[in-house]
């Protein structure tokens, strides 16, 4: 299979995939595994999935990818559990942080109804200061379970996206039905 750049303007993709591509290759390019493992982790294999390839090839492409979007999806689960749970403590005290602030905020602009926008940009003010170093402390506590997420995830992202990109050159190619 050969993919243009026409076929891409033709089906809407979006600016940022015709940009890569265009810079990529020019107005068009033969479909093959190792060219597809070569933009794995940028291409968009969904879209190129639905809207570059015959309903038949499409089929075949969506039933060889789904183990591993089901690993992917498993990987990410797992992820962001431990995610969650390593940022429960940074959100719990982030809220109990910003309570006072949030109820002094809102008795100030419930109490303000004529002078509306000046009350509300004084309290909107206090709040956020009130808020900046519970925010701040937030934001350190989280980032190293962030940081785990995006680690825990990061191989079967890229596990995925090869099998996509496998999966999609195989369909182009007639080589799975």
């Amino acid at each position: 299979m050969i993919i243009t750049l026409k076929m891409l303007t033709d089906n809407d993709a979006c600016a940022s995939q015709v940009r890569l591509f265009k810079r990529r290759y020019g107005k068009s390019v033969r479909v093959t595994q190792k060219g597809c493992l070569a933009v794995a982790q940028v291409f968009s294999w969904g879209w190129a999935g639905r809207y570059l390839l015959s309903a038949p090839a499409s089929k075949a492409y969506h039933k060889a990818r789904a183990p591993a979007w089901k690993a992917y999806d498993e990987a990410v689960a797992q992820a962001w559990k431990a995610y969650n749970e390593a940022c429960a403590p940074a959100s719990k005290a982030y809220n109990e942080a910003g309570a006072p602030a949030r109820k002094a905020y809102n008795e100030a602009i419930a109490a303000a109804s004529k002078a509306y926008n000046e009350a509300i940009a004084a309290a909107r003010k206090a709040y956020d200061e009130a808020c900046a170093p519970a925010s701040k402390a937030y934001d350190e506590a989280v980032a190293p379970a962030r940081k785990a997420y995006h680690k825990a995830i990061a191989a079967a992202s890229k596990a995925y996206n090869e099998a996509q990109a496998l999966a999609f050159a195989n369909a182009a190619n007639g080589r799975i039905r």
